[in-house]
């Protein structure tokens, strides 16, 4: 499925592409203009790419604060023993009795009679 998706995705890229050299210059072009504007934000927006960095930072300390309680948590979980099965009386052990059915309990009418 994932091959049948790229390759949608590849068609339809394929499919946008001008056609007219001129066309595929100004296309290159702009999209040569557009990456440089994007590696070039910071230098623009000093101030902006700061206050990221600290946000970022905060981020970051949260997400490993979360992953380490992950992590002990899974750990204390794996470290647990594991409690044996309850036990369950075997059919080997002589029970007592405790059938309480009466025979017209055990031929309900629902089931029908049977014919001979």
């Amino acid at each position: 499925m994932f091959l049948i998706r790229s390759a949608f995705w590849l068609a339809l890229i394929v499919a946008l592409v001008p056609s007219d050299p001129v066309a595929q210059a100004r296309m290159y072009q702009t999209a040569s203009q557009a990456l440089h504007r994007a590696a070039t934000f910071c230098d623009r927006n000093r101030e902006i790419c700061a206050e990221a960095q600290v946000y970022w930072a905060v981020f970051k300390d949260k997400a490993a604060v979360g992953a380490r309680m992950a992590t002990d948590l899974v750990n204390e979980r794996m470290a647990r023993p594991t409690l044996p099965p309850a036990h369950t009386p075997t059919l080997e052990r002589s029970l007592p009795a405790t059938d309480t059915l009466r025979p017209s309990d055990r031929t309900p009418d629902w089931r029908g009679r049977v014919k001979a």
